[in-house]
């Protein structure tokens, strides 16, 4: 393996003074080198891979390591100097006759990962930039950095394989999430990179109501909550009493009579269309419900009990509607 040459300052992040290498392994386990390879130094093979969840897409990925973990260094290691990705088992490398300190801390021999936003080639953009022939100029190692988007170390639990095996003792899934802000891609044709759809609109088109497009109409007119307990979701405060008579066509008049069929109250329904304010509707819409506060057409409060709601419909017929209700005990703090 070449050493670096004399009088040359490596920084970090520079790729490795030590010829690329193939995936083939030599008799001894170590990688075999590669002549042909298109970037001479600094080239090696993560047995791995990065998918983009988002969009599907394979990304760049590369691994670093720690060539103080090397013979010549620490005896105990050279996982550290030898162009593979093989971190040790070891998390702590105690020192004899010396307290444990961060120097102790090696972390499998610290093999780092990268996970880049770039789409896979092959590493070519990287090495490119992190080359040292080309690292003089600090601003194509910050380029290439600024598309990283996850660091780590990983060590293993058990031993890693030979580099003629592969490496990975078992097939591992990381799972890495990291937020960013919704955005759409950017496209052409007009549409600023929102998808498109074609779809037709066939047998849609509004028809005058038959004889059973009329009883499904009258069908549908319904009374909530029914049975009322003291309260509904349509009341904003503990004075108000609110019922709703629902799905109503345009014109109707909506009746309310006590079970013995004494007159409560008359509700003369003629809705004109409109836009509801604070909504994205651009065409006029029907109101569909009717509230009725459970007051008597003199505004004193019904009783509890059973009560008939008749309406009637001018050109399509009349339905009758049943509806039971408690009253909550009479409150005199809202006078």
């Amino acid at each position: 393996e070449p050493q670096q040459p004399v009088g040359e300052n490596r920084i970090m992040l520079d790729l490795r003074y030590a010829p690329s290498v193939t995936k083939e392994a030599n008799a001894d386990g170590t990688p075999q080198t590669d002549p042909n390879a298109e970037f001479e130094f600094g080239m090696g093979w993560f047995p791995g891979y990065a998918i983009d969840v988002e969009t599907g897409k394979r990304l760049n990925i590369f691994f670093g390591e720690n060539s103080v973990y090397r013979a010549e260094y620490d005896p105990n290691t050279t996982a550290g100097a030898d162009m593979m990705f093989n971190p040790v088992t070891d998390v702590l490398q105690p020192t004899p006759d010396r307290p444990l300190s961060m120097f102790n801390f090696i972390a499998g021999a610290q093999h780092f990962v990268y996970v880049t936003t770039q789409e896979y080639d092959g590493g070519e953009n990287l090495a490119s930039r992190l080359r040292h022939e080309n690292t003089p100029v600090p601003s194509r190692k910050r380029n290439a950095l600024a598309d990283v988007t996850w660091v780590g170390f990983i060590v293993p639990s058990r031993p890693m394989l030979s580099y003629g095996e592969g490496l990975i003792p078992a097939d591992v899934t990381v799972k890495l999430r990291v937020n960013s802000p919704y955005k759409v891609a950017d496209g052409a044709g007009g549409f600023e990179g929102n998808p498109t759809y074609r779809f037709k609109l066939e047998g849609f088109a509004p028809e005058e109501l038959d004889e059973v497009g009329i009883q499904i109409a009258l069908d549908q007119v319904n009374v909530v909550p029914n049975p009322y307990y003291g309260f509904s979701e349509y009341e904003d405060s503990e004075f108000e009493n609110i019922i709703k008579v629902t799905n109503l066509p345009a014109r109707a008049i909506v009746s309310i009579y006590t079970l013995d069929g004494k007159f409560i109250r008359q509700y003369n329904r003629d809705e004109r269309p409109g836009i509801p304010n604070g909504t994205a509707l651009r065409e006029g819409q029907i109101l569909p419900d009717l509230e009725w506060d459970l007051k008597n057409a003199r505004g004193i409060p019904v009783a509890s009990g059973v009560y008939l709601i008749h309406v009637a419909a001018p050109g399509l017929g009349e339905r009758t509607l049943k509806w039971f209700g408690v009253n909550r005990q009479f409150d005199p703090s809202g006078l």
